[in-house]
């Protein structure tokens, strides 16, 4: 791996690295680099907004299909 011209840890779990090919953020929480190569610091954050927004919406999704088949299922053994 190349020398990292800087380092900043932002907390306990993400750490923003400078290279001479751009920006990497990695976050221990999940084990992978966020953003890779980004221009500046602050285009690897918002490659990170982006990123945690769409699994979000993703996460949020396949929990209101997992909660309706529930209640679905649930429906079948109830008295009305």
């Amino acid at each position: 791996m190349q020398n990292a011209i800087s380092s900043v840890k932002l907390n306990e779990n993400l750490l923003l690295v400078e290279y001479r090919d751009g920006f990497w953020l990695y976050d221990k929480t999940k084990g992978l680099n966020i953003s890779m190569r980004a221009n500046t610091a602050i285009d690897a954050l918002v490659e990170a907004i982006c990123y945690y927004q769409n699994r979000l919406t993703t996460i949020e999704n396949e929990y209101k299909e997992t909660k309706f088949k529930i209640a679905n299922f649930i429906s079948q053994f109830t008295d009305k």
